[in-house]
């Protein structure tokens, strides 16, 4: 079960990587983001009613992930989206 988890963790690397290197994204993977931030936490809700250590761990761990990979690309695309925009703060009005 463990070796899955750090699996699944090898596999986000390189996307948090590359968000952070390039500080990029757009609006367009967000819902892909969403459903797999939901489906985490739903994996979680049923490893909780199960009560298996391990199981919590994985999919506590893997929560944890998405939350950070949701919350990277909801800030780089709104940074991105505020550029597009050109939105004016509250003393240039």
């Amino acid at each position: 079960m463990y070796t899955a988890t750090g699996f699944y963790f090898v596999c986000y690397v390189p996307e948090l990587y590359a968000n952070y290197k390039n500080k990029n994204a757009n609006l367009y993977n967000i819902p892909e983001k969403v459903l797999l931030l939901l489906g985490s936490i739903l994996a979680f809700s049923y490893a909780l009613q199960l009560g298996n250590v391990s199981i919590i761990v994985n999919y506590g761990l893997s929560l944890g992930i998405d939350v950070v990979a949701l919350s990277m690309r909801l800030y780089y695309a709104f940074q991105n989206f505020k550029q597009i925009v050109d939105i004016p703060t509250v003393n240039e009005a």
